[in-house]
């Protein structure tokens, strides 16, 4: 069976992955760019780069393997109509996003940017406050993986850990959670919001103006989702206001954030470009599913985290 491994793994993870008995395929970003590359895959392991590639060519494809959680950048028609099965790299990424979480709501709340840019200046410049963790509400928009891992890592901060999900069912490492009749009142009394929903139809601009307006005055946001479930033009407007008093965003409408952004000069604002999921075992994660999954296939077993498109993820 014919396997096409798309973008940044190195020749080595190849090999390696070539040792299950597949005839395997690396598909360079530069391949990809100049449209040198073969079409004759049965699987094609990518992420972002299957977005520059015409997926009609490949007449043998039944399986798409991603190294991604996201789906969005997917020809989503295509592959519905032509029964190809699309797994995700579901949990793989979970504990580094959660821990990148709190790093941004520490980073925000004890202002780092202003000691950093003190030290820049090798300026010595006391301060007496900054703002706590302790005893503030946070609310996150999403319950899967990405957002237990976050409130897991929360545990020890005193905090009430609120989560919203389509049903309002219990999640552990919340101390409640709530669905669309009782979003309001949570929007209106939470400290911070992280954004952890899945880029739909539904979730698209699911932060706009109108749910802006609902929000507690100087709350703090974090998004490490996508980019799509926050309306920009809005959060700019009320970063300004000072309605929102911080946010951290690794996730943009467009990326890469254009440098005309008014985001980039914003004091209060914490950007990182969409790095959430790095960590010192980066190659491994990254090819988690992937390899699971071409396992599963080599030894004639289910293939697992596979995308439901009715659902979006």
């Amino acid at each position: 069976m014919k396997v096409a491994m798309v973008g940044r793994v190195n020749e080595e993870q190849v090999r390696e992955i070539s040792k299950l008995g597949f005839e395997m395929e690396h598909i360079t970003p530069a391949d990809v760019d100049s449209g040198n590359y073969k079409t004759d895959a049965v699987v094609i392991c990518g992420s972002m780069l299957l977005a520059k590639m015409d997926l009609s060519k490949f007449k043998n494809l039944k399986y798409i393997f991603l190294y991604s959680m996201g789906i969005d950048y997917l020809p989503v028609d295509y592959i519905r109509e032509n029964n190809i099965v699309v797994t995700n790299n579901h949990g793989a990424y979970s504990e580094p996003i959660g821990e990148w979480t709190v790093f941004n709501l520490l980073e925000m709340t004890k202002m780092a940017k202003v000691d950093i840019r003190n030290q820049d200046k090798k300026l010595w410049k006391y301060r007496l406050k900054s703002g706590n963790l302790y005893g503030k509400k946070i609310l996150f928009l999403g319950t899967g993986s990405l957002a237990q891992e976050g409130a897991k890592r929360l545990q020890g901060f005193d905090m009430e850990i609120v989560g919203y999900n389509t049903s309002g069912r219990d999640v552990k490492y919340f101390d409640y959670c709530v669905k669309d009749d009782n979003l309001d009142s949570e929007l209106s009394s939470a400290d911070f919001i992280v954004m952890v929903l899945p880029a739909t139809e539904s979730t698209d601009g699911f932060l706009n103006e109108e749910r802006f307006k609902k929000l507690k005055d100087g709350v703090s946001i974090v998004n490490i989702s996508r980019g799509a479930v926050i309306d920009e033009r809005a959060l700019v407007k009320n970063l300004k206001s000072g309605k929102v008093r911080a946010a951290a965003l690794d996730v943009f409408e467009v990326e890469p954030l254009s440098v005309d952004s008014p985001l980039w000069d914003m004091d209060n604002v914490y950007i990182s470009p969409h790095i959430s999921s790095s960590s010192e075992d980066a190659e491994e994660r990254f090819l988690r599913g992937v390899v699971a999954n071409l396992k599963n296939l080599k030894e004639g077993r289910d293939v697992v985290n596979i995308v439901n498109f009715n659902r979006g993820y």
